[in-house]
């Protein structure tokens, strides 16, 4: 329902015409089964040959009974023309299943498009809101094929029937072209009937929206668990069923209203088709009388022009049919010819790349600006950092100082407002995107775990492609050895409950370890960690310390934290706030001044020194204690 209005809706918005989306889904027919392309073309050939014989068949007869030919003669003729139409049926009946059996799945075709696309395109193009309103509209087409299924089909009838309107024009017209406009004149009329009540079609499904979406909510609500309690509580399951009920019967109403628009326009149609046959009929009559045609003549032209009124109708029905898989097409196109932002082509080749992932690089950002699409204000203003190869730099700052943006920045997620992003002094823009994401990884704040083995989501790979020596490494250098070795499958283990019910889930800190040895697998020049103690216990975290400096060996580093206790391991360290770096320098030295770094971590200081307090506390009196946020939490919930 919201779908189809929204076809409606956005007809003014479309950026590709109905001859390029016909082409266009014919090539994708192609693709996707050959045999299908071809069948839709060739299917034109038996249907319009079947059509024309059962058109010339009563004509012939009629010569034929005239000149005097015998019985046995008038069977063979019927005979021989009817065994040639039923092989020209059969053969369109033939090709007409296949092209509607494989048609109706072309939206797989689209939908495979779509699942390519989406998982390669440029990040930035997934957090942008106009970008966003395009892939949810192509999301509909992959996912429902709606407007894309018949697609095929309707191709396949204009070609035939617009093939049938040239070849019945022709055969009228050489007789008579007083004739023909007589036919085009009232099939234009009636047809710009049609093409009228259609728009007013549009024009109501857009009122339909509202009451689409009423009903939709109440909907959704009458399922939802949470909504459940409230309706059951607070007695408002009337109230729902009242809106229910004004919003089917609005919407009722107003399929009311389009049917009889089109009620309309058929009763006006069977008028205007019953003058266009008199007068047809009137001139063949009056052809006939004045001795311009034969009898078997009259016939055959009866038959011509009912074909050809039949055909003309038929390929316009066509044409308004494929506007609406044109809006479904045109979506997916601009979806899918969206033009990456990274260079895919040619980056620094081969023997580059093996040089700068030998060893660890120096990363530097020069004047770089960055503000989100819509904003006025930019995130990150003028930021000059430089990373030397094989140093260890936190990068710390309070929520909103920009430091997520940054590290997606420095990933090629976003590229800069202004300034540029270097590694080993070569701009970013010279890598390709894949030689640029294979030098660095990377432990996010909001990771995704794929439903598969713990083995392939640590490493990537498949188990026979696996390098054990690496693995083992990274296990031991995350701590998630130990979890590792005791789960009875080992790295075996299926993920992710929701589609592997015979699967495991990890604490908060284990998974932190796993995602962090994933990290470390890669063995790439330049590693960030962003947040990675977030879910960790003091020990735990104490360890992910120690380990840090080992895992970082020949290799170059950023820890993003807002914890600045967390980071006086590194060997510098950048304060950014308010999308500024404003201090940088070490833990010691930065402590040692007058700096907003000491300031900064005085109060974090006194927080978790008050928190320890109340644990200790609240320990002594076997009671809860309060958290500063507000939340009660026991003496052994930790």
């Amino acid at each position: 329902m919201l779908y189809m209005a929204k076809v409606f809706d956005d007809k003014s918005r479309r950026k590709y015409g109905l001859v390029s989306n016909y082409i266009y889904n014919m090539k994708a027919a192609k693709e996707w089964d050959g045999k299908l392309f071809w069948g839709e073309i060739f299917l034109v050939f038996p249907t319009v040959a079947a059509s024309l014989l059962g058109t010339w068949l009563p004509s012939r007869l009629v010569a034929d009974l005239s000149g005097g030919m015998g019985i046995p003669g008038l069977v063979l003729e019927i005979a021989l023309i009817a065994a040639v139409m039923w092989i020209c049926n059969a053969a369109a009946n033939v090709m007409t299943e296949y092209c509607e059996a494989e048609g109706n799945f072309i939206n797989t075709y689209y939908a495979q498009k779509y699942a390519e696309k989406i998982m390669d395109v440029d990040y930035d193009f997934l957090e942008d809101e106009e970008y966003q309103k395009i892939y949810g509209n192509a999301w509909r087409v992959a996912r429902f094929g709606q407007g894309v299924a018949g697609a095929v089909q309707v191709f396949s009838g204009f070609l035939s029937c617009s093939v049938g309107v040239v070849l019945y024009g022709i055969l009228l017209g050489k007789k008579s072209i007083l004739l023909l406009l007589v036919i085009v004149a009232s099939l234009s009329v009636s047809l710009r009937l049609l093409s009228f009540v259609r728009k007013k079609h549009g024009e109501y499904y857009e009122r339909l929206q509202l009451s689409a979406r009423k009903e939709g909510y109440i909907t959704a609500q009458a399922t939802d668990s949470a909504a459940g309690k409230d309706i059951r509580i607070y007695h408002l399951t009337d109230w729902f069923l009242e809106k229910y009920d004004a919003a089917l019967a609005e919407m009722g109403r107003i399929y009311g209203v389009i049917h009889d628009w089109y009620l309309s326009r058929n009763v006006s149609h069977a008028f205007l088709q019953f003058l266009m046959d008199g007068a047809a009929f009137g001139l063949l009559v009056y052809m006939l009388a004045q001795g311009e045609i034969t009898a078997s003549e009259f016939v055959f032209y009866i038959g011509l022009a009912s074909g050809f009124s039949t055909y003309f109708e038929g390929a316009l029905r066509q044409v308004m049919l494929f506007s609406n898989s044109s809006a479904s097409i045109s979506y997916m196109r601009e979806f899918l010819e969206t033009e990456d932002g990274w260079n895919r082509g040619e980056g620094v080749g081969e023997e580059t790349m093996e040089r700068l992932q030998k060893g660890a690089v120096k990363l530097e950002l020069r004047n770089v600006s960055f503000t989100y699409p819509g904003s006025k204000e930019p995130t990150l203003k003028n930021i000059n950092m430089s990373v030397k190869a094989g140093e260890k730099v936190a990068l710390i700052g309070l929520n909103g100082a920009g430091k997520t943006t940054l590290v997606k920045l420095v990933c090629g997620f976003y590229h800069p407002t202004e300034g540029e992003i270097l590694l080993n002094g070569i701009p970013a823009q010279e890598f390709n995107r894949e030689e640029w994401y294979s030098l660095m990884s990377v432990l996010f704040q909001d990771s995704t775990l794929p439903a598969l083995t713990l083995d392939e989501n640590l490493t990537g790979q498949e188990p026979g492609e696996i390098d054990r020596e690496r693995l083992g490494k990274a296990l031991d250098l995350s701590g998630f050895r130990e979890v590792y070795e005791r789960l009875p499958k080992k790295g075996k283990t299926l993920l992710v409950r929701e589609i592997n019910e015979d699967s495991t889930d990890f604490s908060g800190g284990e998974r932190q370890k796993m995602l962090f040895a994933r990290t470390l697998y890669l063995d790439t020049p330049l590693v960030i960690l962003d947040e990675p103690t977030a879910a960790l216990d003091p020990i735990a975290e104490n360890e992910l310390y120690l380990n840090y400096g080992k895992a970082m060996e020949n290799k170059t580093g950023i820890y993003i934290s807002h914890r600045l206790s967390s980071t006086r391991f590194c060997d510098r360290i950048l304060l950014l706030e308010h999308g500024e770096i404003v201090e940088e320098g070490t833990h010691e030295s930065l402590l040692a001044g007058n700096t907003r770094y000491a300031e900064l971590f005085e109060i974090q200081s006194k927080y978790y020194r008050d928190e320890d307090e109340r644990k200790r506390k609240s320990k002594l009196m076997g009671d809860v204690y309060q958290t500063k946020t507000g939340e009660e939490r026991g003496v052994f919930d930790e």
